[in-house]
């Protein structure tokens, strides 16, 4: 993590958090902190405080001493306070801890069986420790029923994903809290994607418990602790962040595991249909100013070379002709590949541009039908959009000015 890439609210906090832990060093009574709209508060209201006000000059705190005649210290602590962000300096290591759960799949809209035949494609089990990073520890667990068969078991049990996050910072406090729920966030819907099936947020993250420390510690470095994974693809995104070009990647593939969240926990198929290939589209988008331009060409030349492999096995699906229209012949592959690709484009665009569709078919409509297994269909190209591009990132100049 580097100054330069904090934006400037969250600068505040690191210094307001860095003023609180050398005011502490000091002696001072700085034993809670708060935050209002505009500034934030450092110590008890019936002891001495600081109020940090925002400004819009560095350090972009003006701090003020309930006790004037203790201001003199406090202008020197700002300074040493400011001058540690300034040198991205960072201070020691806080943990936050959370309990993300995957709860037992409850039918609950009556669009279609989409959702039932997507969590029968997409789930899997993972039981034990697993880490994305050096600074984020995950430990699954789950629930089972004391009836629990599984021979006999069609759906995976409720899944429990107890989330530790190391984040560099001076003590707890608003920058740490911050910075945790962040990662938290993108660490949840990771193992929604990991899992196969949504992942829920908590509430709230909080400082790890003292007697959960030692042993977070202890494996935030144990080599026997393996990176999380899905069909043997790495899901660590957060060293991407330090690699040289890496951080465009860690941006898109944030994007894309959050949207592939989003779609996890849609009720209604047709929107999570046009979410996954939102997710697929994330890893196509470019910080330039010819972003916009040629989407559709863009999109089918860049996962007919990505991922022709996961596309054509989407061809050979059962139900490939009645899910998009297209009937094979003899066509190429890659013909088919393209037509394909151009279908799910049009779907996303039609229905972002007109609206949703009547889709209420309810439950008598069987399992078999086109409607019931596009959501799987465009769950798996979502996925396999991903982990090829873990493998292998890139960009598309499709698009460009110069280029036909």
């Amino acid at each position: 993590m580097t100054a330069n890439r904090i934006d400037i609210a969250a600068l505040r906090m690191l210094c307001a958090d860095w003023l609180m832990q050398l005011g502490r060093d000091a002696g001072l009574p700085f034993s809670q902190y708060g935050s209002s709209g505009d500034s934030f508060t450092i110590g008890s209201p019936n002891e001495l405080n600081v109020i940090a006000h925002f400004t819009d000059a560095e350090p972009y705190l003006r701090f003020v001493s309930s006790d004037p005649s203790q201001q003199p210290l406090i202008d020197s602590l700002a300074v040493e306070a400011a001058s540690r962000v300034k040198q991205a300096n960072f201070g020691s290591t806080v943990w936050h801890s959370a309990t993300c759960p995957a709860p037992d799949y409850q039918i609950a809209a009556p669009f279609s069986m989409g959702s039932f035949m997507e969590r029968l494609s997409n789930q899997t089990r993972i039981v034990g420790w697993r880490r994305l990073g050096s600074n984020v520890l995950i430990e699954f667990a789950e629930e089972l029923p004391n009836d629990w068969d599984p021979k006999n078991a069609l759906l995976a049990p409720k899944a429990l994903a107890h989330v530790h996050i190391a984040v560099p910072a001076p003590c707890v406090g608003n920058f740490s809290s911050h910075i945790a729920h962040a990662v938290l966030e993108t660490t949840a819907a990771i193992c929604s994607f990991a899992l196969g099936r949504a992942v829920s947020l908590p509430p709230s993250a909080f400082p790890t418990r003292p007697e959960m420390a030692p042993e977070v510690q202890a494996r935030q470095f144990d080599q026997s602790v393996l990176t999380l994974a899905r069909k043997h693809v790495a899901l660590d995104i957060f060293t991407l962040v330090g690699v040289p070009g890496g951080f465009e990647c860690f941006q898109r593939l944030r994007s894309a595991f959050l949207t592939f969240d989003a779609a996890k926990h849609q009720e209604h198929d047709a929107v999570a249909c046009i979410l996954y290939v939102v997710v697929a589209e994330c890893l196509t988008t470019l910080s330039t100013p010819w972003r916009d331009s040629k989407l559709t060409k863009r999109f089918i030349e860049f996962f007919d070379a990505l991922m022709p492999d996961e596309l054509d096995q989407m061809v050979a699906h059962g139900n490939f002709e009645t899910v998009f229209g297209i009937r094979r012949g003899t066509r190429t592959a890659r013909a088919l590949r393209r037509e394909m690709l151009e279908q799910i484009y049009e779907y996303r665009s039609g229905n972002l541009h007109a609206g949703l569709r009547p889709s209420y078919r309810g439950f008598a409509s069987g399992f078999d039908t086109g409607e019931n297994i596009r959501r799987a269909l465009f769950a798996d190209f979502a996925e396999g959009a991903i982990l090829r591009y873990l493998s292998s990132p890139r960009s598309s100049i499709v698009g460009h000015p110069n280029y036909s």
